[in-house]
Order: C-alpha cells, then structure tokens, then sequence
C-alpha cells in the first residue's frame, strides 16, 4: 500500500481522522478503525472477534472488551511507518 503512504498527508489531522470508522483487515484479522492518537501517532483498531479484560485503574479485572491493535503509523521523522503496507482497507481503498 505505497500508494497510501505516497498520497497521505501525514499531518493532515482531518484526513486522519477520517479514518475512525473504517473497517480493516490487519495481520489476517478484521478489525475496526475505533480511534486516533494523535499526540502518540498511534491508530486503534478494535477487533470483531476476541475479547481481553480491561483492567481497573487499581489493576483489578473490571470488564470484557474487545481485542485492540494499537498501532504506529507516523514515526519520529513524521515518516509512515510499516502499518500502511500491512493495512487492508474493507469498504474501498483510502482518499488521498
């Protein structure tokens, strides 16, 4: 997915941001874009299939969610990283 990497604009925040919703395959696995971090430059995506426990703010086991990837997609040179070649957008390819 170059093609992606070459057409993003990395720090284009709404472009990014329009990503929240999309449906991905990642790693063989479908997954849901679910959230932007972007003072960490990561990207959330949310699993369709398993559960983790989310743990409390005092450690303890609190609640069942689903599965998340919580991925890099810019990294310290403000460069795109791996994640775009290994991301399979579900609903059509990405604007650029």
């Amino acid at each position: 997915m170059r093609a992606v990497e070459e057409n993003m604009q990395w720090n284009d925040e709404q472009k990014l941001r329009n990503l929240i919703g999309r449906r991905v395959r990642y790693m063989g696995k479908a997954y849901e874009v679910t959230d932007l971090l972007l003072e960490d430059d990561l990207l959330i995506l949310s699993a369709d299939e398993g559960m983790d426990v989310q743990e409390d703010s005092y450690g303890r086991p609190h609640r069942m969610v689903p599965h998340q990837q919580n991925l890099r997609f810019r990294d310290a040179d403000q460069q795109a990283t791996h994640i775009w070649d290994d991301l399979i957008f579900l609903d059509g390819p990405m604007e650029p």
